[in-house]
């Protein structure tokens, strides 16, 4: 069995997070419209029962895809 770990940023890179809020204030958009249009397309990449979170890459991609 042939074990890979992969990772995606290395340790010298800073990933920026986006919470919910500030995710829908980038596209322009009120929390709920994220909520009910976008979230099941763009899942984050952290969350837990109090916070989402999306990385800057993330949101560059959700952006460009919707246009915003």
């Amino acid at each position: 069995v042939k074990r890979e770990t992969i990772m995606k940023e290395t340790s010298s890179t800073i990933v920026k997070w986006y919470s919910m809020r500030q995710v829908a204030a980038e596209l322009g958009m009120a929390v709920n419209t994220f909520k009910k249009h976008y979230l099941e397309k763009y899942p984050p990449d952290r969350s837990s029962d109090k916070y989402k979170g999306w990385t800057e890459t993330s949101l560059n991609k959700i952006k460009k895809e919707i246009g915003a």
